[in-house]
C-alpha cells in the first residue's frame, strides 16, 4: 500500500502539470486570437484601400471623359495653365479653403492665383473626395522633360517630333526649343483624391491628352513604289479648306513613283520619289488603337474575316459622311482589309494591306501598315479627302492607284476627326 505522502505529492505533481497545460494552451489561444484579429484588421484596411484605389480610379476616368467639355466650356484651357477645375464627390468639399489641419480634402497644390472651378461629380456621392484637372509643366510634375537642373513652367505637350525619320510620339515641354520641330497637345494633370469616413485617404495622378495628327508633308505618303494607272487618278496636294490651308506634296515616297502622273499636282512639288521622309509606323500604329479608335467589329459587326486574318466587307458605312449627317467614326483593322462600295467618315487604321475596289467615299486619315491597292470603278469611283500614309515591311511591295480614283488633301477634315477623338490616359501613378 502507498503511503499517504506519496499520493499527495503525486497529486501536486499533476496539478502543476494540468496548471502548466492550460497556460499553454490558453497562450496558443490568445496567440492565434491575436493573429486573427490582426489579420481581420490587416484584410479591412487592404479592402479599404482597394476601395478607395478603384474609386480614385473612376475620378480618373471621369476627369478623362470630361476634359473636352470642359474646354468648351472655358473651364479648363488649352493655352492657359492657371486654370484648374475639382470635381468632388460631394458638396460639402471644398479643397481651397483652410488648410491640411482644418479642412481634411484641402488641396496642398493649390494657390490663390488659379483660376479654379468646382463642380459635381456624375458618379454621385459613392465616396467622398476629389479629383483635380490642370495643365502638365514640369514644375507640376516635379521633373525635367529636357534634362536641364531646372524645372519650367512651360507647358507640357503630347505629340510628334516633327525630325524624321523619327516622327514617335513624345511628352515634351513646349518651350521655343521645341518650337519649330515639334506639333502635339496640352497634357492634363489629373490627380484624385478618395476617402472613407474612417479617416483613410487613397490619391493617383494621371496624364491625360488629346491624340494630335501625325506631321503631314504629302496628300499620299508611301514607304513602297507607287505606280499610277491611267489618266482617272487624280491627286492634289492642294488644301481643299477655305480656314488656313496647308498645302502638300501630292504623291511621295521612299521608293520611286512611276506611272500616269499627269494628274498628280501638289505644293512646294506634285511629287517626290526617294524622300527620306518616313513614319515609325509601329509607333504610329500604336497609338491608334483602341481606346483612341474602335475595333472595326464593332462598327460592322457582320464584317467577314477569312481564315488568313483578312477583313472583307462590302457595302460598309464606317461613319457618315458630311452630306448625310457628319458623323466621324476611328475605326481600327487589326489586319488586312478589303473593302468594296463603302463610305465613311473619321480615323482608318488598318494594320495590314489595304485593298478598295468599286466605289468608296472617305473622308479624313487613312493610315496603312502595309501597302495600299486603290481599284476605283463604279458610280464616281473611289474618291478620299484627306490624306493616306501606308508604309510596308515588304521589300517587294509596291502601292497601285487606278481606274478613276480622286485624292484630294482636306486639312479641315482631318483635324475635325482628331478633335472629336476621346482624351485617354497616357499613364498613371498611386501615390
Amino acid at each position: 500500500m502507498m503511503p499517504k505522502r506519496l499520493r499527495s505529492s503525486q497529486k501536486g505533481i499533476a496539478l502543476a502539470a494540468s496548471l502548466l497545460a492550460l497556460l499553454v494552451l490558453t497562450t496558443i489561444g490568445l496567440a492565434m486570437a491575436f493573429v486573427s484579429s490582426s489579420e481581420v484588421l490587416v484584410n479591412q484596411n487592404n479592402r479599404m484601400r482597394f476601395e478607395n484605389l478603384y474609386l480614385a480610379e473612376s475620378a480618373t476616368e471621369e476627369a478623362r471623359d470630361r476634359v473636352r467639355a470642359l474646354i468648351a466650356s472655358n473651364q479648363l484651357s488649352l493655352s492657359d495653365v492657371s486654370k484648374v477645375v475639382y470635381i468632388v464627390g460631394d458638396s460639402s468639399i471644398n479643397p481651397t479653403t483652410g488648410n491640411a489641419d482644418s479642412n481634411p480634402y484641402f488641396d496642398p497644390e493649390y494657390s490663390p492665383g488659379l483660376s479654379h472651378s468646382i463642380i459635381a461629380s456624375d458618379l454621385g456621392t459613392a465616396g467622398p473626395g476629389w479629383v483635380k484637372i490642370w495643365q502638365k509643366n514640369e514644375s507640376r510634375a516635379g521633373y525635367s522633360l529636357t534634362n536641364a537642373t531646372a524645372t519650367t513652367t512651360d507647358a507640357v505637350l503630347y505629340g510628334y517630333d516633327r525630325v524624321q525619320p523619327n516622327a514617335r510620339l513624345t511628352q515634351y515641354v513646349n518651350n521655343t526649343f521645341n518650337a519649330a520641330n515639334h506639333t502635339g497637345s496640352p497634357v492634363y494633370l489629373v490627380t484624385a483624391l478618395a476617402g472613407d469616413a474612417s479617416g483613410n485617404r487613397q490619391r493617383l495622378t494621371a496624364d491625360i491628352a488629346g491624340l494630335t495628327c501625325p506631321p503631314l508633308n504629302a496628300t499620299v505618303f508611301s514607304k513602297d513604289p507607287i505606280h499610277v494607272l491611267g489618266s482617272g487618278v487624280i491627286v492634289s496636294g492642294d488644301d481643299q479648306s477655305v480656314g488656313n490651308p496647308v498645302d502638300l506634296i501630292g504623291l511621295e515616297s521612299q521608293d520611286t513613283i512611276t506611272g500616269n502622273l499627269t494628274s498628280v499636282s501638289g505644293t512646294p512639288l506634285a511629287e517626290r520619289a526617294h524622300s527620306s521622309y518616313s513614319y515609325n509606323m509601329g509607333s504610329l500604329i500604336k497609338a491608334l488603337k483602341p481606346p483612341f479608335t474602335k475595333a472595326i467589329e464593332q462598327i460592322v459587326p457582320g464584317i467577314t474575316i477569312l481564315s488568313d486574318g483578312t477583313y472583307v466587307g462590302s457595302g460598309l458605312s464606317l461613319g457618315q459622311i458630311p452630306g448625310n449627317g457628319d458623323v466621324s467614326q476611328p475605326t481600327y483593322v487589326n489586319g488586312p482589309l478589303n473593302l468594296s462600295d463603302s463610305s465613311g467618315q473619321g480615323i482608318l487604321v488598318v494594320n495590314g494591306d489595304l485593298w478598295v475596289t468599286g466605289s468608296f467615299n472617305y473622308f479624313g486619315l487613312i493610315v496603312v501598315k502595309g501597302r495600299i491597292h486603290l481599284d476605283g470603278g463604279g458610280l464616281g469611283g473611289i474618291n478620299v479627302f484627306g490624306a493616306i500614309i501606308s508604309t510596308s515591311d515588304a521589300g517587294n511591295a509596291q502601292s497601285v492607284l487606278e481606274g478613276t480614283v480622286q485624292i484630294r488633301n482636306d486639312s479641315a477634315s482631318i483635324q475635325a476627326q482628331f478633335n472629336r477623338l476621346q482624351y485617354a490616359r497616357l499613364a498613371v501613378r498611386e501615390m
